[in-house]
């Protein structure tokens, strides 16, 4: 689809310069946040702009704006090898993009790089721990219940269940295998997908393409480099947008929704600073600091030679819901109970399979989409027909994962952080190419999520050993008890840097995602999560999102009664501003 099909499309490139755009609603950032938001706006009386800094596709120049100064970790250490983010095959040169340089500068934002992974937070991650200064949310997960179904559907989900109440709805479960609950308790994640397309990730972009409402406007190739407040700072008023080629726009709006993700929201908060001098909702010193991702390693191996059995018990599960197969992943997590009891960080490990050069499956993959070796692939499927027999009978049958041939089966683990203060994104003395001043960034991991992690990797050798499965082996830093051999990566997923809080000397926004003291400029996406759990952030943002696009209905439905009763139009009188071309080819209100 060209760009200006379907939607309302516009490229900064070729607007006219200084042109002026009004909306009720300006969203910043078209990744899962910001078009979750859009899209339950669709066909409303709102007018929305959304405010894109790339395009619809992949490209390096908007690409080249994610580069950070990284002064924290993941540092190097002598003798100690990065884990990378464990992406294989096609992914596997996101290993490869620097810590914190993982964003997309595209529509779809994030989830053109996914795998669809998804989980819901656990209970406890939204409580106030004692052993975690700082933690606690103001919400509750029970209040979050109906918006993590809808989430699902968006997200073409099964049912949201991750612990072990899922092993009544999957078809063909694996073992219980009497693991002591008190400790370590199974948990699963599953797999966002396309509607027509199961095998291939969820992309956000296919919303862009089908919002088609006369309501919804995008404007791309357009970085927003300041937000604009009112002379006491007490509201938003409007956006400085620029393009690469330096073509110039503003943007008119009473409510900004902030959606660029954990380290651009907070560098936008932060270089924002004509008015505030320290930045936007910055007056206690919070916007940037209590930065945290999900610092992930490798705690444990299984040779080919002892794998299969673990394969069967740690692998994909299947169920029926709503006419559709979902699968689920299943691995293990840290109970509640050992976390309250132990202090320790909310932590979960997963299978990976390295897959043999002569596994069939993946031979009739690459001969599906043109083998390179052809013959040699149609050799290594002719030697396999019991294992494909046997697989097609547990996929289709049993609704399970597919057998596979691997080399290895190794257990991947990502960790919550604490709250810390000190763990931040500030801004650099350097600058983009748009002339704005780049993210620092100085990731802290402490001990607590070393601790944590290997308190896991431990009780799995103690529990598979009781459960008569192999044992597994464990990373050397673990064995030898030495936390400075042990390395970490994260995740691209970095979040609390605009915490939501009920106190602003500790958190950025409240907890309907405003920020403290500015009317009408909210913050969407992991960037507001004051603790991340372990689980992949995804379901959480647009979980949140969806949430946050409720209360944006009630507050224009509130603003336009206002206005109907008399009230002057300003703050209060929630003033409606249309998008539409003039003679003159520019975007005004009318």
């Amino acid at each position: 689809m060209a760009e200006d099909d379907g939607m309302g499309v516009r490229d900064l490139r070729t607007a006219a310069k200084d042109t002026l755009f009004h909306a009720d609603v300006a969203i910043i950032g078209a990744g899962p946040a910001g078009l979750a938001i859009a899209r339950e706006l669709a066909h409303s009386k709102i007018r929305v702009l959304i405010v894109e800094s790339g395009g619809f596709d992949f490209e390096r120049d908007a690409q080249s704006l994610n580069r950070v100064e990284n002064i924290g970790e993941p540092c190097r250490r002598d003798g100690v090898v990065s884990p990378g983010r464990g992406y294989d095959g096609s992914l596997a040169w996101l290993n490869d993009i620097p810590a914190f340089e993982l964003r997309n500068r595209c529509v779809g934002g994030s989830s053109h790089t996914w795998v669809g992974k998804c989980a819901a937070f656990d209970k406890i991650d939204f409580e106030r721990r004692s052993w975690l200064p700082g933690s606690g949310w103001p919400v509750t997960r029970d209040s979050l219940e109906p918006f993590f179904d809808r989430a699902g559907d968006l997200l073409n989900l099964g049912p949201n269940l991750y612990d072990a109440r899922l092993r009544d709805h999957l078809r063909s479960p694996p073992e219980d295998l009497q693991f002591d609950q008190t400790k370590l308790r199974s948990f699963f994640w599953q797999f966002s997908h396309q509607s027509a397309v199961k095998r291939e990730p969820f992309r956000f972009v296919e919303i862009a393409r089908s919002l088609n409402a006369p309501n919804i406007e995008i404007l791309t190739h357009a970085t927003v480099t300041r937000i604009n407040v009112e002379p006491s700072g007490r509201a938003v008023t409007s956006l400085e947008v620029r393009s690469l080629t330096d073509h110039r726009v503003l943007v008119q709006a009473r409510t900004i929704v902030l959606c660029s993700g954990g380290v651009e929201n907070a560098r936008l908060l932060l270089s924002s600073n004509a008015v505030m001098p320290h930045g936007i909702g910055n007056g206690w010193d919070v916007v940037g600091r209590y930065l945290a991702d999900h610092p992930r390693t490798v705690i444990a191996r299984f040779p080919r030679s002892t794998l299969e059995p673990v394969a069967r018990q740690f692998g994909f599960f299947g169920l029926t819901h709503k006419g559709n197969t979902h699968f689920y992943l299943h691995g293990l997590a840290l109970s509640a109970d050992i976390q309250a009891r132990e202090g320790l960080l909310n932590c979960a490990a997963y299978p990976v399979q390295t897959l043999s050069s002569d596994d069939p499956w993946a031979a009739l993959k690459r001969m599906a989409r043109g083998s390179r070796t052809p013959g040699r692939d149609l050799l290594t499927v002719l030697r396999s027909p019991a294992m494909l027999a046997r697989g097609l009978y547990e996929r289709q049958v049993l609704q399970r994962g597919l057998p596979r041939k691997s080399d290895e089966l190794r257990f991947d683990v990502m960790v919550e952080q604490p709250p810390n203060p000190e763990s931040r994104v500030t801004l650099s003395s350097s600058t983009d190419r748009l002339g704005i001043p780049m993210a620092q960034v100085d990731w802290r991991i402490g001990s607590l999520e070393r601790q944590s992690v290997k308190r896991l990797a431990r009780l799995m050798q103690s529990e598979f050993k009781t459960a008569a499965l192999p044992e597994p082996r464990l990373a050397d830093w673990i064995l030898a008890d030495d936390d400075q051999a042990g390395a970490f990566m994260d995740m691209a997923h970095p979040s609390g840097t605009t915490r939501m809080g009920d106190d602003p000397a500790t958190s950025v926004v409240d907890a309907d995602g405003m920020v403290h003291g500015v009317d009408g400029l909210f913050i969407a996406g992991s960037s507001v999560f004051p603790t991340a759990g372990h689980a992949n952030p995804t379901l959480m943002i647009v979980t949140l999102a969806l949430r946050l696009a409720d209360h944006l209905k009630r507050r224009s439905a509130s603003a336009e009664t206002t206005v109907r009763a008399g009230t002057p139009k300003g703050r209060a009188g929630g003033e409606i501003l249309p998008l539409a071309a003039t003679s003159d080819g520019k975007i005004r209100g009318l």
